[in-house]
């Protein structure tokens, strides 16, 4: 499976207001709860912050890549999220991230999270992809990027 074929665009955030990685992740689950892709909510979240603790999944550059398997996913789920440098949430190279693709899998699914991490980090370590990611301001413009 393509990262293109699990993004929505309806589930992405951009929120300036959003400071730390609580916000973050409570506002995208909130999102994710509200479009039908989650069974539980705060079971869900707990899910997101267990694979949190084990290490950061901050990578560089403002970037982060949060992600989970969880039997309370409906379906999978690709999402972003843009927000102000959050204050406790730290890439590998010291930035604060401000800019997220969350992948959320069923923990049953037979697609590999790390197969998609993986392909995600790849466009990633491309800094002109970078920019145009940092660049964009609207749901539509990230959809277009990873298209390409």
């Amino acid at each position: 499976m393509k990262l293109t074929e699990l993004i929505d665009k309806d589930t992405f955030v951009f929120d300036e207001s959003i400071t730390t990685k609580n916000e973050l992740f409570n506002s995208l689950t909130e999102v994710l709860n509200e479009k039908g892709y989650l069974k539980n909510e705060k079971k869900f979240l707990k899910d997101l912050y267990k694979r949190e603790e084990i290490v950061s999944t901050g990578i560089e550059d403002g970037f982060g890549i949060p992600h989970t398997k969880s039997k309370y996913i409906n379906k999978p789920i690709i999402t972003f999220a843009k927000t102000s440098r959050l204050s406790d949430y730290i890439a590998l190279d010291d930035t604060k991230i401000y800019i997220v693709f969350l992948i959320a899998l069923p923990r049953n699914t037979h697609e590999s999270h790390l197969d998609l991490l993986s392909e995600l980090a790849k466009l990633l370590m491309d800094s002109e992809f970078r920019q145009y990611i940092k660049n964009a301001e609207q749901a539509d413009e990230i959809t277009t990027i990873l298209s390409v």
